[in-house]
Parts: structure tokens; sequence; C-alpha cells
């Protein structure tokens, strides 16, 4: 590595040639000296000049790219790379340039392609290993940031959802008779739901509101037969007739409740808050009975 007199002993020395000559191509080593000192706008308005009297020469191009690089200036320096590229083809130089270019800008993926290949030919290098761990690390925070961003507008949706929902239900218009779809599309807008069906009491599906993958029919059949087993028993020991059923999992809730000749379910997350569900349940429920 160059040290600070050897870098001012060529600075000087290339400001000198290019003082006698303009037109000399020494404008990139003149830049490259000037950046590796840490001159950075210097070396860039040297760099920008000679590259206005030759524009197709590569080795500025690069110096070029690794100055904007420097300055942070990461979309300059990968298009002043690709021209470096075009005229004089990839080298080592252009690869490590680009991988780093790559990983400023969080294409971490591109980035680990490019550097497999280089490390194919020299498996054993350290340098090569610490911009696998640079890439590696960089991959993990650009995740761990997207599924904080995912979580929040996750968030953000369930929000508008209950405030939409709640508006719904304690607004006159709830208090209405409603059809069993609206029930179904009110229910399933409720934060924490999966889904909310219909079934008849032999446990045959009728309507539903669910994802992809809800295996509505084996729900069905569990859920009513559970219902069919408790009634009669809540029944024979005195209590008033069962109209609404907790079911618990590890996983999930179901709220199952009796509508004459029909149930409804209500498929919830584990965190879902039952009591605020509940009340709102209820407000639906008797808009149904009053079809």
């Amino acid at each position: 590595m160059l040290n600070t007199t050897e870098i001012d002993e060529r600075i000087e020395k290339c400001e000198k040639i290019l003082k006698e000559n303009p037109q000399s191509q020494v404008f990139a080593a003149l830049a490259d000296a000037l950046r590796k000192k840490g001159e950075l706008d210097h070396a860039f308005r040297v760099s920008r000049q000679g590259l206005r009297l030759h524009p197709d020469y590569a080795p500025g191009r690069l110096v070029m790219a690794k100055i904007s690089f420097d300055r942070r200036m990461y979309d300059w320096a990968e298009q002043e790379l690709k021209e470096a590229i075009d005229l004089d083809g990839r080298t080592r130089s252009t690869d490590l340039l680009e991988i780093e270019i790559l990983i400023q800008s969080g294409f971490y993926s591109k980035a680990k392609v490019i550097l497999d290949k280089l490390r194919s030919s020299d498996p054993t290098n350290e340098f090569y290993r610490s911009l696998e761990e640079r890439i590696a690390a960089g991959k993990a925070e650009k995740k761990a940031k997207l599924a904080e961003t995912e979580e929040f507008y996750r968030a953000k949706s369930r929000e508008k959802k209950a405030d939409a929902f709640d508006s719904l239900v304690d607004s006159g218009w709830i208090g209405e008779p409603i059809t069993y779809d609206v029930a179904l599309k009110l229910i399933s807008n409720f934060p924490n739901i999966e889904g909310a069906f219909f079934t008849s009491l032999d446990g045959m599906v009728d309507q539903t509101q669910v994802p992809d993958g809800f295996d509505v029919d084996a729900y069905s059949a569990s859920l009513t037969e559970i219902c069919r087993f408790i009634t009669p028993a809540v029944g024979a020991i005195g209590l008033e007739n069962c109209i609404e059923v907790l079911v618990e999992t590890e996983n999930r809730k179901f709220i199952v409740i009796l509508l004459g000749d029909r149930i409804l379910v209500a498929s919830c997350r584990s965190d879902v808050n039952l009591g605020s569900l509940k009340l709102k349940l209820a407000k639906i429920t008797e808009s149904l009975r009053k079809e």
C-alpha cells in the first residue's frame, strides 16, 4: 500500500507530465493518486476533464468509477464501470469493484454470483471470504428489514380493517337485517380472523369466506359434531340451550354459533381479541336472526 510520501511524489510527477502535455492520458494516474489521498473532489475534476479528451480510455473510466464509488455515487460508479468493461473487457479489478457497488446498492445475490466465479479460481483467498461474509450479513439485514416493513404494513392493514368493521357494526345500518354473504364479509375483515363460513347441522358447508388451503370441510364436520354432542349435554344438566361454543386448539380458536338450522363458524388466530369479537358477532347474529 502506498504511503503518503509516495502518493505525493506520484501526484507531483503526474501533474508535471500533464502540465507539459494536457492531452496526456496520465490524467487517470493523477486522479487515482488524488483519490487514494482522499482528495475526491479534486480527483473527480481531473478525471472528468481527462475523459472529455479521452472518452474511450478504459483505465480512465475505471478510475472515475472508483472515485464515484468513494463519493458514494453508486449509480454513477456503476455506469462508469460498465463503460470500462465495454471498452476493455472484464478483469479481476472490475469484478471486485462491481461486487463492492452491488453490496452498497443492496444487490447481494448479484454480488454473490460474481464473487463465486472469482472464488472458484482462488478458493483460499481471505479477501474473497471477507466479501462473502459481508454479502451474507447484508442479506440477513435486508431480510430482517423487509420482514419488519411487511409486519408494519400488516399491522396498519389490520387497524384499517378494525376501523372499517367498527364503523359498520356501530352504525345504524347493521341493526337492519343483513344477508349471510354480508355477514361473512364483515366477520372476515375483523383483525386476526382467518375466515368464516356457514354449515348445516349435519356438517354440510354452505357459504364460505376463507383463504386458499383452508380445509373448510374437515373443520365443518368436526365442529358440527362437537355441537351435536354439547347441546343435549348442556340441556341435560338443567342449563339453557347452548347457542355458542368456543373451541381452542394450539394454533387457532373457533367460535361456533347456532342460528336455527345453520351454524356460523369464525376461525381466529390464537391472539384474537375474543371479547371484542364476541360483542361484534352478537350484533351480526342478532341482525341475521331478524332476516
